[in-house]
């Protein structure tokens, strides 16, 4: 029976355990249950007659599959006969599955047949252990329902990812592993992703659905006992990056791209679990699509695992203790060695000497030389005999086939792939003993990824200079600009072994090992193209420093790295990990004219880090980077953001940053995590009398924090010109601290306090220090901080004192237009020195107009006056263009956007443009601007006297007869400029936003 559980046979098996009267009550409940499921009831007089055969036949042809178990369980509890329900529940859990059954065999197969490093299974199980504990407590068995974190496996390429997912899988189906928290695991893998443009979710986890099971739509009925796994992520032939719309339908058809990005944001079955396997690159590409993110972290062999390793790869005792030997001796070599695949490389030469009774040698100066070593070792052991023109003719083949899948992102090749590159049947048979090469059917596949990368890398050594170019490999200048310059980002590893086989020491040996001359013009090429990157605009050419890092560290040649480093004046680099901080040190302390670095340090000082890199060690790299801001004299601009570091870390920089030979101007912390127990850090920071700009946005700033930033300010050799301190949550008391600093330190002349709850009472102490005759603060921003009318009583007697003011920034604040009216008293008067006064989005109506027109008029040192997002109108409008066509108006820049103006404002705007001859920036965006209104508003920008330079209006939210219009105007008027948010920009810097 349990074979067809789901069949009329099983349900007339219960429905035979009925009593009559059971019988007959279960079939009058089943006129109504339906309709509490959403389901069409059977019509009763085919209920009524039933017998109990009949009443099966009905359930399942009207209840296919699982729908109709699912009504006939919830009758049995409501009937009263909880035992029938506890029976089948049973029965249900040990059904055969059988698309676990097939499963069990697909990868039983493949773990015996293409698992890349093939090891006893007790080795394995003992090297994976913590892994698969990490496994078992990120979805415990209880917690089916509750919400799960995207599991992520993380770890570089090579490290055992892949292998990992298999044997996991594997345990599933044979019932070691979440036997009773996953009803089923679905692999979606990004090779085989690559053959469907379009797909649904339901159609792609149906290719491993066997046919003797139920319809794959009735697994969804519990979705959190389902668990999907992504790997492959580096073989997938598209990006995930670009924003998609996402989808929650399961059947509908779209890119596969969708439904990928859609699982990973949980968009689509929410319910279920993930695991998702993410490489370096990978990670630097996808974490942002992460929710929830929990990561184990792959961290490869231990050093009594990479000795186990060496006993069964060699298996007779003396050999393998000879290895181990060697290549415990070599100490990068034997780092090297913690990523399996490698380790396997490294035995692969080292036999192969054995057997040649040659002495140890394997080049262990970076990755590129180790993969070196290796094919040409297994080159030698297959073809010592070829001559060099057929030896160049098959290596070529070879990789002109890999490099052309990695640039097409085609890792599955054909046998017409392989005959169209010039590898012939025996050449393949070669590359497969060597294990370069993999045969899955009629289908080729290289052993891994990193190889079929390395070989790529080769091509350009082995490609001709009067070879015609090749239409689908692209020439070294397109390889380094498309991955350098951010283009295509899976080209990342491939640029990297080509930094590393440009060296002279890597070419010289492949040349000694092949018989045959390779070019020496890819360093050449290189360099030139990082010449002219270095000289692209930003908005042409971002340069990922990340990329060009990895490619210059992989050469270990200081020379070549800082000729390349003094190309560029400005480096924008993430540090996420150890490996990381190390490839960064390295290149910047060899960088003499780097004037600009911004810099974001994360998990690499924290406690979960991950790391197995000791504390000194971590200190050491740090300390080498930290050292560029002493050794470079052109330095001048250190912009950190969100970093995150411990006492020692921030020791080193502080104690770097207050060296008498760093000049550094500027400094930005932005969103730091930690400043340290003491006063050090502004100290060391202050006390450098080049500074002249600090940016601490979004740093959290306690009372204590800001007592000793302010007296490391009125310390006689800080010369800060520009402190921003916005959203530190700076509170009203410490605006004392603050007033203290604008009396004592006569340098300070600009003070961004933006986004921070200082409310009234923390202005009125501001004002406090405004009011004295010592203060020389030319800009105060105090956009968001909560203020009311109130406030303006007290800037406004701080206005009638002060001689140096000249920005005020009060946006955003709840001023209204008493409180500008309480301001405009203070505008008026002759000794008032503000220029600029932003009042955006202050609740403002028309009625602040009259008050704001007069203070136009009589106050000719008012150059900007910003009033978007507020209630202004258009009667509002028409009373400051009248104060505009004054003659005494010297305003220069207004801002009027959203401001719920109309067209009916046009006519009034139009005339002040033609008669103010001040008027150079006016913001209009977001006009409800019709046809008529833009007619007049262009006559009049035509007009010869009008002298406004730019024009605040998104063109394209009008239609097209007035688009074409405002087209016309700006041909006619060559000075003028028409686009949207004309200063934004402008505002965030400085505030410190940006």
């Amino acid at each position: 029976m349990a074979e067809s559980f789901f069949s009329a046979f099983g349900l007339l098996w219960y429905l035979q355990e009925l009593r009559k009267e059971e019988f007959w009550k279960f079939k009058e409940l089943l006129k109504q249950e339906p309709l509490q499921l959403e389901l069409k009831p059977i019509p009763w007089p085919e209920l009524k007659k039933a017998s109990r055969d009949d009443l099966a036949k009905l359930l399942d042809k009207h209840y296919p599959g699982k729908q109709a178990w699912e009504l006939t369980l919830s009758l049995f509890l409501q009937i009263d006969r909880r035992d029938l329900w506890t029976k089948a529940q049973e029965e249900i859990r040990n059904k055969p599955n059988p698309y676990r059954n097939h499963m069990k065999e697909k990868f039983r197969l493949i773990w015996e047949k293409e698992t890349c490093l093939p090891v006893p299974n007790d080795f394995y199980k003992e090297t994976t252990k913590v892994e698969y504990e990490n496994l078992k407590a990120a979805y415990p068995a209880g917690r089916a329902g509750e919400p799960t974190p995207t599991v992520v496996l993380q770890g570089p390429e090579g490290i055992g990812k892949t292998t990992l997912l298999r044997k996991v899988i594997l345990d599933w189906a044979e019932g070691n592993l979440w036997k009773d928290r996953f009803a089923f695991i679905f692999l979606l893998n990004g090779c085989e992703m690559n053959a469907a443009a379009e797909a649904s979710l339901v159609e792609l986890i149906s290719k491993d659905w066997p046919q003797s099971s139920e319809p794959v739509e009735d697994i969804f009925s519990q979705p959190e006992r389902i668990l999907f796994i992504l790997d492959g992520f580096e073989e997938l032939r598209f990006d995930l990056e670009p924003p998609t719309q996402l989808c929650d339908d399961r059947k509908q058809r779209q890119p596969v791209q969708v439904i990928m990005r859609s699982l990973l944001q949980r968009k689509m079955l929410p319910e279920s679990s993930l695991l998702v396997a993410l490489g370096t690159m990978g990670m630097r590409r996808y974490y942002f699509l992460l929710q929830q993110p929990k990561y184990i972290v792959l961290p490869g062999f231990t050093e009594r695992e990479r000795k186990l390793y060496f006993y069964h790869f060699f298996r007779e005792r003396s050999k393998a203790m000879k290895a181990f030997s060697f290549v415990r001796s070599n100490f990068p070599l034997c780092v090297f060695c913690q990523n399996p695949l490698v380790c396997w490389m490294v035995c692969t030469c080292v036999k192969w000497q054995l057997e040649k009774g040659e002495d140890l040698k394997i080049a262990s100066e970076g990755t590129t030389s180790v993969y070196a070593s290796f094919f040409t070792h297994v080159f030698k052991s297959r073809n010592e005999n070829c001559p060099p023109k057929q030896s160049r003719a098959r290596l070529k083949g070879l990789c002109a086939l890999a490099a052309e899948g990695i640039w097409t992102r085609t890792f599955v090749f054909g046998r017409g792939d392989l005959r169209r590159r010039g590898v012939s049947e025996s050449d393949t048979s070669m590359w497969m003993g060597m294990r370069l090469l993999l045969r899955s059917g009629d289908c080729f596949t290289f052993m891994h990824l990193c190889i079929q990368e390395f070989c790529a890398a080769m091509f350009y050594l082995l490609k001709q200079p009067e070879a015609d170019p090749d239409p689908a490999i692209g020439s070294v200048t397109q390889l380094v600009k498309a991955g350098v310059g951010q283009v295509q980002s899976h080209l990342s590893q491939m640029i990297t072994f080509l930094f590393g086989v440009s060296t002279n020491k890597i070419t010289n040996m492949l040349e000694t090992s092949f018989g045959f001359l390779l070019s020496k013009e890819i360093r050449q090429e290189i360099t030139q193209c990082l010449e002219s990157l270095s000289q692209c605009d930003t908005d042409q050419m971002v340069v990922n420093f990340q990329e060009l890092f990895s490619g210059l560290f992989e050469t270990h040649e200081k020379d070549f790295v800082r000729q390349v480093m003094d190309f560029f004046e400005e480096v924008n680099i993430y540090i996420g990990n150890i490996e990381e901080l190390v490839i960064s040190a390295f290149c910047l302390k060899h960088s003499q004219n780097l004037q600009k670095l911004h810099l974001s340090v994360e998990n690499v000082f924290s406690d979960d880090s991950g790391s197995t890199t000791n504390d000194w060690e971590k200190l050491s790299f740090w300390q080498d980077l930290c050292s560029m801001f002493t050794t470079n004299k052109n330095f001048q601009v250190l912009d950190l953001d969100n970093c995150m570091f411990d006492e020692p870390s921030l020791e080193i920089l502080c104690k770097a940053l207050a060296h008498p030979v760093c000049k550094l101007q500027k400094f930005g912390y932005n969103f730091a995590a930690y400043l340290g127990t003491g006063p050090d850090f502004f100290e060391a920071i202050l006390h450098n009398p080049y500074l002249k700009c600090l940016n601490l946005h979004g740093t959290r700033l306690s009372p204590t924090n800001v007592r000793q930033l302010c007296e490391s300010l009125k310390h006689p050799v800080c010369g800060v010109e520009e402190l921003m301190l916005g959203r530190c949550d700076i509170t009203a008391k410490a605006c004392e601290d603050i007033a203290s600093v604008l009396v004592c330190n006569s340098k300070l002349k600009l003070l961004s306090l933006v986004e921070n709850p200082l409310r009234n009472e923390g202005v009125q102490l501001l004002c406090d220090g405004l009011k004295h005759p010592d203060c020389a603060l030319e800009t105060l921003l105090l956009m968001c901080c909560g203020l009311t009318s109130v406030a303006c009583d007290y800037i406004s007697q701080a206005l009638l004192c002060n001689k140096s003011l000249c920005v005020l920034d009060l946006e955003s604040n709840l001023l209204e237009d008493s409180g500008v009216a309480s301001l405009c008293e203070a505008l008026k008067h002759p000794n008032c020195t503000v220029e600029q006064l932003w009042l955006s989005d202050c609740y403002l109506t028309r009625l602040c107009c009259k008050d704001l027109s007069a203070v136009l008029v009589c106050n000719e040192k008012l150059k900007t006056l910003k009033l978007g997002s507020n209630d202004i109108q258009d009667a509002g409008v028409r009373e400051l263009c009248e104060a505009l066509k004054h003659p005494n108006c010297k305003v220069e820049t207004l801002g009027l956007e959203i401001c719920h103006l109309t067209a009916a404002s046009c006519e009034a705007l139009a005339s002040a443009l033609t008669a103010c001859t001040s008027l150079r920036t006016l913001n209009l965006d977001w006009i409800s601007l019709a046809r008529d209104g833009a007619a007049v508003l262009g006559e009049a920008l035509c007009h010869q006297d009008c002298a406004l330079q730019r024009l605040g209006l998104d063109k394209s939210a009008f239609d097209e007869e007035t688009q074409r219009l405002l087209t016309a105007v700006e041909e006619k008027n060559p000075h003028l400029t028409i686009s949207r948010q004309l200063w934004v920009d402008e505002e965030y810097r400085i505030r410190g936003v940006l």
